[in-house]
Formats: structure tokens, sequence, C-alpha cells
């Protein structure tokens, strides 16, 4: 092979090797930060709420009674995770001590009767996040042999300066842990414990700007 052709050739190597990058890069542009660097692609989701920040609030979980038969500390958990997940990530906020507004809940038989914001008053909060538990469970509900927590709730948020005044703001949210059918090998402490931080986690992030996985 002469200089030339051979020289020919690497020029026309070079050319294919740079037309399928681009094409690759091309297509694939968004997951650009994760080939150069190892972290996957983010977007920024904006807060839904953004009202809680500098705020002292309070969370209070409403839950039926076979959910309360099964777990007669429901409230107090999901109230709790929930209040370490706004403290660790809503700039400024305040909050009730979970286990205060738990045992007002277990003292008083007719709490689940006042009115959200006055209830809210009663401990000084800005705003009280009221959590309706639709479903709370560590069995799957199509596999009851099947160990993985599905929580699900609505969510109301009142301002407690206005008595008898609907949420200022209101939304639904569901999870399933662990996050993919099929894992297997965790205790029934844990799928509790980690379906509970994540129920969490989607709640907070509801109040403040946050990262997540671009899909």
């Amino acid at each position: 092979m002469t200089a030339f052709a051979y020289g020919r050739g690497r020029i026309l190597s070079a050319a294919v090797g740079l037309s399928v990058a681009a094409l690759v890069l091309g297509c694939r542009a968004v997951a650009l930060p994760w080939l150069l660097w190892g972290e996957p692609p983010s977007k920024t989701v904006p807060a839904d709420y953004p009202y809680l920040a500098g705020k002292r609030v309070g969370v209070i979980v409403r839950a039926d009674v076979g959910v309360l038969f099964e777990f007669p500390h429901v409230q107090w958990e999901v109230a709790d995770h929930v209040t370490v997940a706004l403290e660790n990530n809503v700039r400024g906020v305040k909050t009730i001590e979970a286990r205060k507004i738990a045992e007002y809940q277990r003292r008083e038989p007719d709490w689940d009767k006042e009115d959200p914001p006055r209830l809210g008053r009663k401990f000084d909060a800005d705003r009280l996040i009221e959590i309706n538990l639709t479903q709370y469970t560590t069995r799957d509900p199509e596999s009851p042999y099947v160990q993985r927590a599905h929580i699900a709730a609505v969510i109301n948020v009142y301002n407690t300066e206005y008595p008898n005044s609907a949420p200022a703001y209101s939304t639904e949210v569901r999870v399933a842990y662990p996050p993919q059918e099929g894992e297997h090998g965790l205790s029934d402490a844990a799928i509790r414990r980690g379906g509970m931080e994540a129920f969490a986690a989607e709640v907070a992030g509801k109040f403040y700007e946050r990262k997540v996985k671009a899909k």
C-alpha cells in the first residue's frame, strides 16, 4: 500500500468514526452528562406549592379503622417521615413534632371532626398538611404473597390564618416500594420503612424545586 493510499484510508476511517459519534450523540444528547461524567440525565422540577419556606408546619395523618388496627402507629410514623423530609429539603421550614400531633389524635376522639385550620392553630402552625391515606399495605394488592409496600394519599395543605377555608393546595401521591417488582430478601420492617421514606420524599417534593431523573 502506498503512503497516499494509507493516508487516505486513515482519513476515511476518521470521517466514518466522527459521523457515527455525531449520530449517537445527536440521538442521545439528553444523556450526554451521563456519557461524559457517569451521571444519569436529570431535569429540574419546580415546586407545586412553594409557600412552606420559612413557615411553621404541622403534619396530621388520617387513616381508616382497618389500617389503624393493623398498623397502630401509622399516623405518627408517616407524619414523622414527612416532617423529616420537609426539614431536610424545604428552606427555612419549622416543623411541629409529629409525636405531639399524634398524641393529640389519640387523646381527643373527635379530633377528625375539627376544622383543619383551627386544628393547626392549636399547634401554632402557619400551615397544616393533612395526609388522607387511601392505601397503606406491605402486600401487593394483586399478589398478597408478595411483600411490597403500597402507600397512597390525598394531600391537603391548609392556611391556618383562614378558619373554615378550603385547602390552599391539594394533590395525590402514590408510591410502591421496592420500586421494581421481584426484589426479594427484605424484611417487613425494611419494606415499611422504605415505603414511608419514598412516600415522604414524594410529598416533600411538592414543596421545593428539585432535580429528578429525566425519562
